[in-house]
């Protein structure tokens, strides 16, 4: 079980302490920080940590990927920093000053639809379902629990100017609470009665362009900008005595006016415009649209660019009713699943099994960085195939006219949201066919032609401490044979890595030290693992805290993997230049899986040759 306090205090001092840190949030899977110095953290070293499955860098944001324990983890890094729980950190104008205009604009809108998006996917469900259970006939819109659950759902939607006037507040450095009130007067009853009504409404002679801002997106995160522009100018020139009160009532009073006379028409005519720009790209030819986003978005997500697409979906769904954007992307979390279940079912790395089958029951549930991260992305190939598999399912959504009627989630928990509040229609049928198409193809291509772990399970030799069968690992390195006890890395000379022996290498070439597969290749190229036909799991780690040069003077000659030969290249290195930066070139050779063998003897030599038997193993 992951030790939260642990996991959270390791990774603070990975990213450089407290006074690296302008602000930290969190997303379903992600802890994502915004540093004073983003070279100052060790990549690595916070990818080894208990609980991190990898680390991203992107839209200015660096992020620690951990999965569904990032809450917890979340509220821990926040005592340790000791950040009072419900504060946020809000970083000053000039420390983005020198980010992109897209990283500030990416940061901004994750910054203020993060805080609602799991609440936007709890209602569209609980939505979804009462479609559901209308469609099936189990319930009506005129029962009183359809109409207390529906106002529930619904209720997000109408006041979302109040929630996202909250949001926003916090995120720009304002009163939050000022911001809300700017968007509760905005769903007014008068207000929307006076649009209703076709009433006209004058401020001090000036017309006033009646507006529904129920639901609206775009006109309160403008407004929440501008009073907490405003806020801050008055702020610095209030009495101390009545700043309390005399700050907010002055913003109030010149942004609400602002926002009804010229932010509101402004901004919808840009909310309107996205809507219909994103639907005009779409009728051009849905098809097309759902091959080329759906085959792209995993790779957008990564890169985090994918809060960049979030005002647009959000504003689908409020303008016109129902988003076919969403609809089309929905399946690439399927596809990513897929291809993680093809790998849990043919791996035979006692490791990546276990983590490759929980990434599968995470990506149905919706949660696909451990998919990605832990399983489809170190391995590349099935990745992209999985990504070929999302733009066949994202077309096939397309063509089908598949459409979100609510802000989803992925997994099995937003399919109700992709049903016609009016009842099931073929859109919803191509919803379905479109996530089928995307899982079964991502899983048929990886499974053939993605995991090269041939073999089957039942065929593959398992070590047996009970057999004493002999296991041979020959040397993968010419050089001096030292015993690993002399190894100057006590991770390695303690044995707690596994037993195995130490080479001062003569030359530098690794080759392979048997007939097998390649399982792991560290981006650093300084370290292979590997696993022997027989069930012999090697690491060759060339050099000690060779880590830190980050690839520099190694070339790697295979994949994460790949099948090897007895004596194929595994990696070149320049042991001089590697002691000239002042590192210790000692390679150590461990058997990872030391525990399942009574003996791995070392051979009695000083010096030793590529290809000469090193270890015997029973």
């Amino acid at each position: 079980m992951m030790d939260h306090k642990k996991t959270a205090k390791e990774v603070l001092s990975a990213v450089g302490g407290n006074e690296n840190v302008n602000s930290v949030i969190h997303c379903v899977t992600r802890l994502r920080f915004k540093l004073k110095d983003n070279l100052l953290p060790d990549k690595e070293k916070i990818k080894q940590i208990d609980g991190v499955i990898t680390v991203v860098e992107s839209g200015g944001q660096f992020q620690v990927v951990i999965g569904n324990e990032v809450p917890k983890v979340y509220e821990a890094l926040l005592d340790t920093m000791g950040v009072k729980h419900g504060d946020q950190m809000v970083e000053d104008d000039q420390k983005n000053e020198k980010a992109s205009l897209f990283s500030r604009f990416v940061d901004v809108i994750s910054g203020v639809f993060m805080p609602v998006v799991g609440v936007l996917a709890a209602v569209g469900i609980l939505k979804g379902l009462l479609a559901l259970c209308t469609s099936l006939g189990w319930m009506t819109d005129q029962m009183g629990t359809y109409k207390i659950l529906y106002a529930t759902a619904d209720a997000m939607f109408y006041f979302f100017p109040v929630i996202l006037g909250f949001s926003a507040g916090k995120k720009f450095g304002g009163n939050p609470y000022l911001s809300a009130v700017l968007g509760a007067a905005m769903v007014y009853p008068t207000i929307t009665s006076a649009f209703t009504d076709k009433t006209a409404l004058s401020f001090l002679t000036i017309p006033v362009v009646l507006i529904n801002y129920t639901s609206s997106v775009i006109p309160i995160i403008i407004g929440a900008f501008l009073a907490a522009k405003v806020e801050k100018m008055i702020s610095k020139y209030a009495p101390a005595s009545i700043k309390m009160f005399i700050v907010p009532f002055l913003t109030l009073v010149i942004i609400s006016p602002l926002v009804f006379l010229v932010v509101g028409p402004i901004a919808t005519i840009i909310s309107d415009g996205l809507a219909k720009g994103s639907m005009w790209i779409y009728q051009l030819s849905p098809a097309v649209a759902g091959l080329v986003l759906a085959g792209f978005w995993q790779g957008i997500i990564i890169f985090g660019l994918h809060w960049a697409f979030i005002p647009i979906l959000l504003n689908n769904v409020v303008t016109n009713g129902f988003d076919p954007i969403n609809g089309m992307l929905f399946c690439t979390t399927f596809a990513q699943t897929g291809a993680a279940f093809a790998i849990a079912l043919k791996s035979r790395d006692p490791k990546l099994k276990p983590i490759a089958t929980s990434a599968t029951i995470a990506g149905l549930m919706g949660v696909t960085e451990p998919a990605i991260y832990g399983v489809t992305l170190p391995a590349k190939k099935p990745f992209i195939l999985a990504s070929i598999a999302g733009g066949i399912g994202g077309a096939a959504a397309g063509l089908l006219g598949s459409t979100a009627y609510g802000f989803a989630s992925g997994g099995i928990f937003g399919i109700p949201l992709f049903i016609n509040p009016k009842g099931m229609d073929a859109g919803f049928i191509g919803f379905i066919i479109s996530l089928v198409v995307a899982f079964v193809v991502a899983f048929i291509l990886t499974y053939l032609f993605g995991y090269k772990n041939a073999k089957p399970a039942s065929e593959i030799k398992v070590a047996d401490e009970n057999k004493e069968e002999e296991k041979t690992v020959f040397s993968p390195l010419q050089g001096e044979l030292i015993r690993l006890t002399e190894v100057k890395d006590e991770a390695f000379s303690s044995g707690a890595m596994g037993q195995g022996a130490a080479i001062i290498p003569k030359e530098g070439v690794a080759y392979a030290p048997f007939n097998g597969t390649v399982v792991t290749v560290f981006k650093t190229k300084h370290a292979i693992g590997l696993i022997s036909e027989d069930g012999v799991e090697l690491l060759i780690h060339i050099g000690i805290n060779t880590v830190s040069l980050k690839g520099k003077h190694f070339t790697s000659f295979v994949s994460e993997g790949d099948t090897i030969q007895k004596g194929d290249k595994l990696v070149e290195f320049d042991p001089k230049a590697i002691e000239d930066e002042g590192y210790d070139i000692t390679t150590s050779v461990i058997v990872i899986n030391t525990a399942v063998y009574t003996d791995i003897l070392v051979e009695d030599s000083k010096d030793i040759h590529a290809g000469d038997r090193l270890l015997k193993i029973r």
